[in-house]
């Protein structure tokens, strides 16, 4: 009996930690509450660049998104460089969600996979904030 209690006791702070814990790739709010951060580790786990997943944080401050940034994956830094280069991750700050979602991103050139993975996780994300 103090196995199955344990276990459960176990189980409910590990998904307590799981839901506020951006990692998991859950809707996050930070600093305020007109702040969210979404991450697509989790969510965006089937998304795959050239050599596995490209995950990013979408964070949206007062309703306009106030930043983009490239998680941690195994993209080949040479290629995936060229990706932030070209401005892809800043094309959408200061704009709403809304507009963001209208907006055509384009692949780069020399870091398609990679790129095309980046955009598809943006979207992702930006399906998250309503």
């Amino acid at each position: 009996m103090k196995k199955i209690l344990l276990i459960i006791v176990l189980a409910l702070v590990l998904s307590g930690i799981c839901l506020v814990s951006p990692s998991c790739g859950t809707r996050t709010r930070a600093k305020g509450p007109d702040t969210l951060k979404v991450n697509t580790t989790a969510l965006g786990a089937d998304i795959i660049g050239f050599n596995g997943p490209t995950p990013v944080e979408l964070s949206v401050c007062g309703g306009v998104i106030t930043g983009i940034r490239a998680l941690p994956n195994q993209e080949t830094p040479r290629f995936f460089q060229k990706v932030l280069d070209s401005g892809l991750l800043d094309a959408l700050n200061g704009k709403t969600p809304a507009e963001a979602r209208s907006m055509q991103l384009d692949a780069v050139s020399g870091a398609t996979y990679s790129s095309e993975a980046l955009i598809k996780n943006i979207r992702l994300a930006l399906d998250q904030v309503k």
